[in-house]
């Protein structure tokens, strides 16, 4: 695959510089594409278009720099802005096969369809070897209905590179749409037979399932239904975070960023967005947490002592997670019990405190916690940590009726079923008179 280098001079831009923090404007001289004077632009973004329409002017012939300038206006959310330069690149430099891309994709998110789809296809000319634009092509296509098209470009993908899950997603899809069920339920059960594929793509296996008739079978794949797939990474917008300069923008990445991918990838970007928006407590949170991951646990806390935005929940858990690893327990205790105070409805603020009291050889307060952190898993739905949490509230004394009912639920759902028939061996011998409920238990177990 052959991709346009960006050049150098991108890192340099990030680092702030002098010049105007004024809503930028066209250059009647250059016909440079830049926000105009009347539209509110962000002063970090405005230093960034400062920068990079500079240095395209002294080289105004330059289709790298061009590139470079329609990244920022994409990066930054200026979609019509950033076709244009990416067509003054194509202008210049016809076989410039991420301009062409990039230009489409710029294209799709201001609603000119057609345009975007005919650039897609023009990149895919010059690099026809590249399996995730076929797919994004398939999306695309599906989004409009145009299914024998979408099977088609999502087959190409597929053939390219069969061990993307992305790409069989969209695959069973376009089949799904066209009817053809058989094909689509055989391309699923090719990853789902061991239970550990991704847990989107159970919702379209249900879906199948339903559709063929198997009913129990749709049922079993609604179980394992899990949140939604994250976009999946596309090479061609590498480069683009990094240009990404407005306050919001920078933020809501980051935090996307640490959630998906971790502390460690999401690192440069929070420390980033936290030094243009130090006022938002959850980036402020995620940053102490990335910083006590890399081993710097006051660092980690000094970032929440300087607190400008209001605490919330997450911010109290930290505060208490850190105050956990420096062995100030009672100043955890303090900040768990704020975090809970806000929020009696988060378990992992209740699993927090767990840890805390049994860490103060507080047990019987610890396994009421674990309890409540396990109940609450429960309802959420996520039954790995409400079996261990659970799990550990039974084995530290908290072996009611209750909270063995619920162990035993969350043990089924995980398919923990050796545990969960020694869990209702142990409900048994409690309450040999609840068999009737156990029976239930018992045969699901079985399932």
């Amino acid at each position: 695959m052959r991709q346009i280098l960006l050049l150098p001079i991108i890192c340099a831009l990030l680092v702030s510089c002098g010049g105007s923090t004024e809503g930028t404007s066209e250059s009647n001289d250059t016909g440079i594409p830049l926000p105009s004077q009347n539209m509110a632009v962000d002063p970090n973004v405005a230093i960034l278009f400062d920068n990079v329409s500079r240095d395209l002017q002294s080289d105004i012939n330059d289709p790298k720099r061009w590139v470079l300038l329609g990244s920022a206006l994409f990066a930054n959310g200026y979609y019509e802005k950033s076709a244009e330069a990416f067509s003054k690149a194509l202008q210049i430099n016809q076989d410039m096969p991420q301009a062409m891309y990039l230009m489409a994709s710029a294209l799709w998110k201001v609603n000119k369809q057609e345009e975007a789809i005919a650039s897609l296809e023009g990149s895919l000319e010059l690099i026809p070897k590249y399996d995730i634009g076929w797919r994004l092509l398939a999306e695309w296509l599906l989004e409009r209905g145009e299914s024998d098209k979408a099977e088609i470009a999502a087959r190409k993908a597929f053939e390219l590179q069969p061990s993307r899950i992305g790409t069989r997603y969209i695959l069973v899809q376009a089949l799904m749409d066209k009817g053809q069920y058989d094909e689509a339920i055989r391309l699923i059960e090719q990853v789902t037979f061991n239970g550990k594929a991704p847990p989107w793509i159970y919702q379209l296996a249900a879906n199948c399932y339903r559709q063929l008739g198997e009913y129990s079978k749709a049922e079993y794949a609604l179980e394992r239904v899990g949140a939604p797939f994250e976009d999946w990474p596309d090479p061609m917008f590498k480069h683009i975070p990094s240009l990404i300069a407005g306050k919001a923008e920078l933020t809501e990445f980051a935090l996307q960023k640490f959630k998906v991918n971790g502390p460690k990838k999401a690192m440069v970007f929070l420390a980033r967005a936290f030094k243009i928006n130090p006022e938002n407590t959850d980036l402020r949170v995620a940053l102490s947490m990335a910083v006590q991951d890399a081993g710097d646990v006051q660092q980690s806390k000094q970032i929440l002592v300087e607190l400008i935005g209001k605490p919330n929940t997450n911010y109290w858990k930290q505060y208490a997670g850190v105050s956990i690893e420096t062995g100030e327990l009672e100043k955890a205790v303090e900040y768990i019990g704020k975090a809970i105070a806000i929020d009696a409805n988060d378990p992992n603020a209740h699993e927090i405190a767990a840890e805390i009291a049994f860490k103060q050889h507080k047990i019987s307060k610890a396994v009421e916690y674990w309890k409540d952190a396990g109940k609450l898993y429960n309802e959420s739905e996520h039954w790995k940590k409400a079996e261990l949490s659970l799990a550990y509230a039974v084995e530290n004394g908290g072996d009611d009726l209750d909270t063995l009912r619920a162990l035993v639920l969350a043990q089924i759902k995980t398919e923990h079923i050796l545990q969960a028939r020694l869990t209702i061996i142990k409900l048994l011998e409690k309450d040999p008179s609840d068999e009737a409920e156990l029976e239930l238990q018992s045969k699901k177990a079985k399932k």
